[in-house]
């Protein structure tokens, strides 16, 4: 309703993505040509069978995922990070605080949990936590506001206190893969682990790039007794 509400009183004038003037939305944050071409990149080419990533090849998982599994049973984003729109929508949401976003970016992931059968049985939805200084900086966690509206979507009880940060990480950027798993060792721990015993658990966060953060997290669940562990993005990188 408070979207409702705003977009009505102070409807956005641009396209998020490519600032073509117009009238936009909470529901309808991006141009129809923008919109097309995120339908378009989303099967333009095949996805590891595990990660989900982009991969240029026709083998059935990346080389990561052949080599060093990643604990999670699925993985699953809605597009492909290096292409505009999904690259500046993420951006805009977290960067320049564009929440009426998450919405619309929250209804596309719930969608591609629905239309993926080995998702499936989910009992609990669950964000990445941010990092202090994350929050410090923008005063919100992107991927908690992400989980809300998927779990209203999913019609999944939502829980943003399950998995707390217990060790504060500087930027995972500019990291290479090997540093982005020792910066996140041990960073993540299941506060009340009776809450989630033999769940199936829905790990949600904004872009999977090394796959490092769901990784840890996973291994987190299983420690603490969760059953299964998916994992659903908005945007996710080539594999290789």
């Amino acid at each position: 309703m408070l979207n409702f509400l705003m977009d009505i009183l102070f409807p956005e004038t641009v396209c998020c993505v490519c600032r073509e003037p117009g009238r936009y939305s909470s529901r309808h944050p991006w141009c129809e040509k923008c919109a097309r071409e995120m339908r378009e990149a989303q099967t333009c080419l095949p996805n590891c069978d595990l990660c989900g990533k982009y991969l240029e090849t026709d083998a059935q998982l990346c080389l990561d995922c052949q080599t060093n599994p990643p604990g999670f049973n699925i993985a699953r984003a809605v597009g492909p990070y290096e292409k505009d729109g999904y690259r500046i929508a993420i951006k805009v949401l977290k960067f320049l605080g564009r929440k009426y976003l998450a919405g619309q970016m929250g209804r596309m992931m719930a969608e591609v949990v629905k239309n993926e059968p080995r998702f499936s049985p989910l009992d609990i939805i669950i964000p990445v936590p941010a990092s202090l200084g994350s929050l410090n900086q923008r005063g919100f966690n992107q991927t908690e506001i992400l989980a809300k509206h998927i779990a209203r979507q999913l019609k999944l009880p939502m829980d943003k206190n399950l998995l707390l940060r217990v060790k504060e990480t500087p930027a995972q950027r500019e990291l290479t893969r090997e540093e982005r798993e020792k910066n996140l060792l041990c960073a993540f721990e299941v506060r009340d682990p009776e809450k989630i015993k033999g769940k199936n658990i829905l790990l949600v966060d904004d872009v999977y790039t090394t796959g490092s953060t769901a990784r840890e997290c996973t291994r987190s669940f299983k420690r603490a007794g969760a059953g299964r562990v998916s994992v659903i993005t908005w945007a996710t990188g080539k594999g290789f």
